[in-house]
């Protein structure tokens, strides 16, 4: 018994078709973050990520190998 794909959601054939008109579309310019939220914790967590870095490097070269 095979399950039946629900009347609501579109066919395969349509979400094809849909996913080849967005790739053949040429990508909007602009801001690749258009979600402030996004952008903010993006540039947080790089942020702390070079910050985490030096202060390993830091405490590792004073106490050595």
């Amino acid at each position: 018994m095979s399950l039946k794909r629900p009347s609501f959601l579109p066919s395969l054939d349509e979400l094809e078709n849909q996913a080849l008109k967005r790739s053949a579309a040429p990508a909007e310019a602009g801001s690749q973050f258009d979600h402030p939220t996004a952008k903010k914790l993006f540039w947080a967590v790089g942020i702390l990520t070079v910050i985490a870095h030096v202060v390993g490097g830091i405490i590792f070269a004073i106490l050595g190998f």
